[in-house]
């Protein structure tokens, strides 16, 4: 089953057939189709014969602020590689050129 924001989805859920993995097991695939908006919350819920309880997965969507400071610390770390890179860039070419300064 799939839930958003607490009510279950049915209208967009979208399953396989059974599949068999070749080796004596089964599975289906249950997908929701949708387009996450900030602010939701999804939770998928597998029930199974062999399960004491149901086994949930939940999910929320990320907020602009978390995926900024993400998109930050990346850049970042980026910046820094290009930094790196010049500076052994530079200290090769000097070292090859025979200049020493000390």
């Amino acid at each position: 089953k799939w839930f958003k924001n607490g009510q279950e989805e049915t209208e967009r859920v979208v399953s396989t057939d059974v599949i068999q993995n070749g080796d004596w097991t089964y599975q289906v695939l249950v997908m929701l189709e949708t387009t996450p908006q900030r602010g939701d919350a999804y939770t998928c819920q597998v029930e199974h014969v062999s399960l004491q309880h149901p086994v949930t997965q939940h999910w929320e969507v990320q907020a602009d602020g978390a995926r900024s400071k993400m998109l930050t610390g990346v850049g970042g770390f980026v910046l820094g590689l290009i930094f790196l890179a010049l500076g052994l860039f530079l200290y090769m070419r000097k070292k090859v050129s025979g200049w020493d300064a000390g």
